[in-house]
């Protein structure tokens, strides 16, 4: 089993990809939120995943349960409590315009929630790994504290998204200062942490005046390595943005105790992005799948399978990657040819 925690919310985004948020008439609503998307990912990978949050006894949280089922995720843990589901709006970028998100989550069920009536013993011990962002610390100091006291006792291995939200963080005033405290304490003791360049910039303060991208990356994985003496993985995404529409992706992955040290990713050139949300969380998904499957697969592979996956979720909408192994496996041997499979 695969745990992974955090908010799950419902994502309100114009039907058609072109319209802004200001001008659309109609809306889909889909449930989405950072930790959930790597339970549905690794679920659909063909692990067993379990997501744990907190959600009201109303239609709306129903239909996020749904959600998480009809992937096979279990949902044996999620506490009913509370009196909404948090909301974030977006509105998908075309060419130069930017993508948009707005949060409303203030007061969210899973924001106020005491976690701690979980058997967090028997759930950590029954679980292979642990998952979380740094998107549920920034929601609130309950969440903070809370998860602060969980991984200092964690049973299994567990992996970090740093995940910076500028929006977030309202509860310390967006003091840059408490945010390294609070991430440096999550961090302690993680298996892998795992983030884009500018995570570690914002969080960890990481700068340096290195101009190439493999020499920008290996110094912060040194000081990551550094920082965090438990650390075994680092991974870094790496996204180039010719327009909203057009990226080069690609990600490395930094391991402590391997003499090549650094390995880069497979590159893709996305060309016509169907949606961005949710992409990082499939980058993760697929290095915990490697991770746990290292016995059939080369760090090259895994970090290839990671940035192969990611880029595959850019093809859809929706927050959650739909993507088995074998989808993904297939496409790192055609390096994203397009071809028919026949």
């Amino acid at each position: 089993m695969i745990t992974t925690f955090g908010e799950i919310m419902l994502r309100i985004s114009p039907s058609l990809a072109d319209e802004r948020v200001t001008q659309a008439d109609d809306y889909n609503i889909q449930p989405g939120g950072s930790e959930s998307n790597v339970a549905i990912a690794l679920s659909n990978l063909g692990e067993t995943s379990q997501f744990i949050t907190c959600l009201p006894d109303n239609p709306l949280a129903e239909k996020v349960i749904r959600q998480l089922k009809s992937h096979s995720v279990t949902t044996d843990n999620v506490i009913v409590k509370g009196e909404r589901v948090g909301i974030y709006w977006t509105e998908t970028g075309i060419g130069p315009r930017n993508s948009y998100v707005i949060y409303d989550r203030d007061r969210s069920a899973f924001s106020l929630c005491d976690f701690r009536s979980l058997k967090w013993e028997k759930i950590l011990n029954n679980s292979k790994w642990f998952h979380f962002s740094g998107i549920s610390p920034a929601v609130s100091e309950n969440i903070s504290e809370f998860l602060e006291k969980l991984v200092n006792s964690c049973y299994c291995p567990y992996s970090v998204d740093l995940n910076f939200r500028n929006k977030l963080w309202d509860w310390v005033n967006k003091d840059s200062g408490r945010i390294n405290t609070i991430m440096t304490n999550l961090c302690q003791s993680a298996t892998l942490i795992a983030g884009n360049e500018s995570d570690f910039q914002n969080i960890f303060g990481f700068t340096n005046d290195l101009v190439n991208e493999d020499e920008i990356y290996n110094d912060i994985a040194i000081k990551c390595f550094e920082k965090f003496n438990k650390l075994k993985y680092l991974a870094i995404s790496n996204r180039n943005s010719v327009s909203a529409t057009i990226n080069n992706w690609n990600g490395y992955l930094f391991i402590r105790d391997d003499a090549q040290f650094s390995y880069k990713g497979l590159s893709y050139t996305i060309d016509n992005i169907m949606d961005r949300v949710g992409t990082g969380d499939s980058f993760v998904a697929g290095l915990i799948y490697g991770i746990l499957n290292k016995d059939k697969l080369s760090f090259q592979e895994i970090v290839d399978f990671a940035v192969t996956l990611s880029a595959l979720n850019h093809t859809t909408k929706g927050d959650a990657s739909f993507f088995s192994a074998n989808d993904v496996f297939t496409t790192m041997k055609t390096k994203g040819s397009g071809r028919i499979i026949r």
